[in-house]
């Protein structure tokens, strides 16, 4: 059977690239774009109109911002993923938005075919993270970004791994299943594009989640974490 078409947004401050986008996206059998937005209050208009499924929306969109434009969006159409556009990720507003109101973020120096596989990642309810192919240009922002889509349980197991803790310690000092443990481990390593829990370590000392500092609680050392 036939997959359902996605209707799809595209809301950018540069005219040329957005009608570039959507006549290439609409190119796809399964993708239909339904307008093409240049400023916050045409975006806000279309996705009202056509209930979208998907919103590509540029963060630097004039009239509104990466935080509160994705919230009116999904204040007049509930049921739309809005994945953001950026030219690079140090907009401070960038991991507040994905922390919050947007559903993931793609960096404009990806290709079309990466672009569309993050569209239908969103459109499954997951939280999509797609950057360019040279990953040292972003850097430690690239870094703030992928932590901003942990949630807090996730955040602190990263932590403990960075500090030594086994799954099995971990499961035992929360007194849950190891398997609940594991599931967190693997949902943190797909979220930052990690492969192991060595890595997961090295990212959490590299990007500051966790200090030299620690704290004892009871008979176990736990982590002293940042909140930034």
């Amino acid at each position: 059977m036939r997959e359902p078409v996605v209707g799809l947004v595209v809301a950018d401050h540069q005219q040329a690239f957005a009608e570039g986008l959507g006549i290439i996206l609409d190119g796809h059998d399964d993708l239909a774009v339904l307008g093409v937005a240049h400023d916050t209050r045409q975006a806000i208009q279309l996705a009202t109109d056509h209930r979208p499924a998907v919103l590509l929306l540029d963060a630097n969109l004039p009239g509104g911002g990466p935080v509160k434009t994705p919230a009116a969006v999904r204040a007049a159409s509930p049921a739309t993923r809005v994945l953001l556009l950026a030219a690079q990720v140090r907009h401070p507003a960038i991991a507040a938005a994905i922390a919050s109101a947007a559903d993931g973020l793609v960096t404009k120096d990806v290709s079309s075919q990466q672009v569309v596989a993050a569209i239908h990642a969103a459109v499954t309810g997951r939280r999509v993270i797609v950057m360019g192919s040279d990953p040292l240009k972003l850097g430690r922002d690239a870094g703030v970004v992928q932590l901003a889509t942990l949630s807090d349980r996730e955040r602190e197991v990263l932590g403990m791994l960075a500090t030594g803790w086994s799954t099995p310690r971990i499961a035992r000092d929360w007194q849950v299943a190891e398997s609940t443990v594991r599931s967190h481990v693997q949902n943190l390593l797909g979220k930052l594009d990690l492969h192991c829990k060595l890595e997961a370590a090295a990212f959490a000392w590299e990007h500051g989640v966790v200090t030299a500092a620690s704290t004892t609680l009871g008979s176990a050392t736990v982590p002293r974490m940042h909140s930034g």
